[in-house]
């Protein structure tokens, strides 16, 4: 029988509350947990449940039940097992179908009990999408097929959603806002080459480059300008991708690059800023900048200097 909402109450803890779980037989438990935990801090029962004599239900506690949300009598439990709760809820039939959605909204997929090797299964439906696993406070995530754990999620409901989303570009349900790009690109008669940082541990960055070169192949540090391009959700502005499928909330971020002869790498500027879903007016303007790559050097190193003027003054190392 498989307990969904007590897995997910185990992944992510209940933050300083509780959260509830309503047994099949209309009986309730309070529950009250730390995230990625094989015990549970607080497991409150209403009346009518009864627990078996085992060292796992030992730790009674005369706590006032209406600290849990909970009245009418019941009893508290500290540190009970993931397990024994499991075996319990069993016991009453299972989870109720109609639980409360507050905590824990309904989602596509099913986080499974803690495997021995520390981590957590994903499934939708019958079909494992991957592994989450927690490296101190963050989440990793393992996408089935792939040998390396990579991300920085800050919860395991996040983690699982991004698995979610690998799933559906794998299976070609939806399309990668590289895949986007680059279509809308073609258009214009432009080939973008793609580059990454597949850095362990935290989210590996993707983008694309344009150069004004025959198939817009990245140019060497110092040579001519070029353009790069990538997604990120302006709530994580330290996102770099284009290995995943555009949201509403994004924004497309575009770096003009350009060599000095008397600098030892190029020098980047910011663009102009697109939301996620503007992907042919980016391409637009790519396909603008491509034609006259001077004028826009040009125009963006007076810029950039303007803005380091500008701070220079602001701190007081230049005068006004």
């Amino acid at each position: 029988m498989f307990t969904e909402r007590l897995n997910r109450i185990a992944a992510a803890g209940t933050a300083d509350g509780y959260v509830r779980i309503l047994l099949a037989d209309a009986r309730m438990l309070n529950i009250k947990a730390k995230p990625h935990t094989a015990e549970l801090e607080e497991v409150c029962l209403s009346p009518g449940i009864t627990v078996p004599d085992t060292e796992a239900w030992e730790n009674e506690d005369s706590i006032e039940l209406w600290l849990a949300g909970q009245s009418g009598g019941g009893s508290v439990y500290l540190d009970v097992p993931v397990e024994a709760v499991r075996d319990l809820i069993q016991e009453h039939g299972g989870e109720h179908a109609d639980q409360d959605d507050v905590d824990f909204p309904p989602v596509d997929y099913q986080i499974h009990p803690l495997h021995r090797d520390g981590n957590y299964p994903v499934h939708r439906g019958t079909q494992r999408i991957g592994r989450i696993v927690r490296r101190g406070n963050r989440w990793q995530v393992l996408a089935r097929g792939e040998n390396q754990w990579t991300g920085n999620f800050p919860g395991p409901e996040e983690a699982a959603d991004h698995l979610l989303e690998l799933a559906d570009i794998a299976a070609g349900r939806v399309t990668t806002a590289e895949e986007d790009l680059r279509a809308a690109l073609a258009v214009h008669g432009l080939t973008p080459s793609r580059d990454q940082d597949p850095a362990m541990y935290r989210e590996p960055q993707t983008w694309l480059n344009i150069g004004p070169g025959e198939g817009g192949a990245f140019p060497e540090e110092g040579a001519e300008p070029y353009v790069s391009v990538y997604l990120r959700d302006p709530d994580y502005t330290c996102e770099i991708a284009i290995n995943r499928p555009v949201r509403d909330s994004d924004e497309w971020v575009i770096v003009f690059g350009f060599g000095e002869p008397d600098e030892d790498g190029p020098v980047e500027v910011d663009g102009r800023r697109f939301t996620g879903r503007d992907t042919r007016a980016l391409a637009a303007y790519i396909a603008d900048w491509h034609r006259n790559p001077l004028a826009v050097r040009a125009k963006a190193l007076a810029e950039h200097r303007a803005r380091r003027m500008a701070a220079l003054i602001a701190i007081g190392h230049l005068p006004a």
